[in-house]
């Protein structure tokens, strides 16, 4: 694509930018150990109490892989 004006790359860059974002998934999951997951609760708080996670399938909405209902995480935020 040749840009001959100015306005023209502004324009290119901005769908640009719209391409990539609607690419980019808003959110990643990321591995257990960057949040500290451990299997045991922690100080009374679990994972089961917690918004992120998912019940049905033993999920976390931020935390990668299989979650016990009874874990925690750094992330943990009551419900």
């Amino acid at each position: 694509m040749k840009i001959t004006t100015r306005r023209s790359f502004f324009n290119y860059m901005a769908l640009l930018g719209l391409v990539t974002f609607s690419a980019t998934p808003l959110h990643a999951k990321g591995p257990k150990e960057a949040f500290k997951y451990q299997e045991s609760p922690k100080d009374g708080k679990k994972c089961s109490d917690c918004i992120h996670f998912i019940a049905q399938s033993n999920e976390c909405k931020v935390v990668r892989g299989s979650i016990s209902p009874e874990g925690w995480c750094t992330l943990y935020n009551q419900k």
